[in-house]
């Protein structure tokens, strides 16, 4: 199995190579503003209707005790109707991430795999198979907070456990989320401490990034031009920040493909 380094570098040159680098963003772009639209639909509609999740309740409830205010506890109709309206609310979240999550994941395979064939309409899979994908978050995002109830170690340790569920499911559209997360689990084993570290080579250079954002000013320049430089600053890390998280999946994605490669050599 290549190393972080190798990993890395060929990631690096993946991402810059060919046409990939507009396609993964076209597919992002595509499947975010699907996901963007239906839950922005459900809210627009909770808003006209005067529907609340249990969220919007939690949100007003604080706002009003930051405010110094009494705020009334609903009813038992409305308590139900809050109950309807977020399991609603995740159902549309769960089904729109998933084909959101698989388009994704679909296409950055493809580029790590340099395969043209047929790359768009299987990032475009998810719309086939909502149910499932929905399905298949839930089952994750499940197991992830049972895990993370007793720690946060434990719930690190099961993400990293279950990181190739949604890899796995691309290439095996018919498995269930349970079989994909059970060979997940045996594709991961071993090698979470490696997987780790890769990401954590990620994460440094986007923390950085987002400070550089959070806290950089060109200080030094007053008035138009240091808004503008300001301005371009901040443009010149988003710009970073996309770049990276590219590269990052697509590192992964090539760590997949070692992880399948060594699995079928015994290693």
């Amino acid at each position: 199995m290549k190393t972080n380094a190798e990993i890395k570098r060929e990631s690096l040159k993946r991402t810059f190579t060919g046409k990939w680098f507009g396609r993964m963003l076209l597919v992002m772009a595509l499947v975010g503003f699907a996901n963007n639209l239906a839950n922005g639909l459900v809210e627009y509609f909770y808003r006209e209707c005067e529907v609340q999740t249990w969220a919007d309740f939690l949100v007003a409830k604080l706002q009003a005790l930051q405010a110094g205010m009494d705020y009334a506890v609903p009813s038992r109709t409305i308590a139900l109707q809050m109950n309807y309206a977020t399991a609603f609310s995740a159902f549309i979240a769960f089904i729109f991430g998933g084909i959101a999550i698989f388009g994704i994941t679909s296409v950055v395979l493809k580029a790590a795999k340099e395969e043209d064939q047929s790359w768009c309409r299987d990032s475009m899979g998810g719309f086939a198979r909502p149910l499932g994908v929905a399905w298949m978050g839930f089952v994750l995002f499940v197991r992830v907070m049972l895990w993370s109830l007793l720690f946060v170690v434990p719930g690190i340790v099961a993400t990293y456990r279950y990181s190739q569920c949604w890899n796995l499911k691309v290439e095996n559209p018919d498995w269930g989320a349970g079989k994909c997360l059970a060979e997940s689990c045996k594709l991961m084993d071993g090698h979470k401490m490696q997987r780790f570290l890769l990401d954590l080579f990620f994460c440094a250079w986007a923390f950085a990034l987002i400070a550089v954002m959070i806290f950089g000013n060109v200080g030094f320049v007053t008035g138009m031009l240091g808004k503008l430089l300001d301005t371009l600053l901040f443009a010149v890390c988003m710009t970073g920040l996309i770049i990276l998280s590219l590269w990052m999946s697509v590192a992964r994605a090539i760590f997949y493909r070692e992880l399948k490669s060594a699995s079928r050599n015994g290693i």
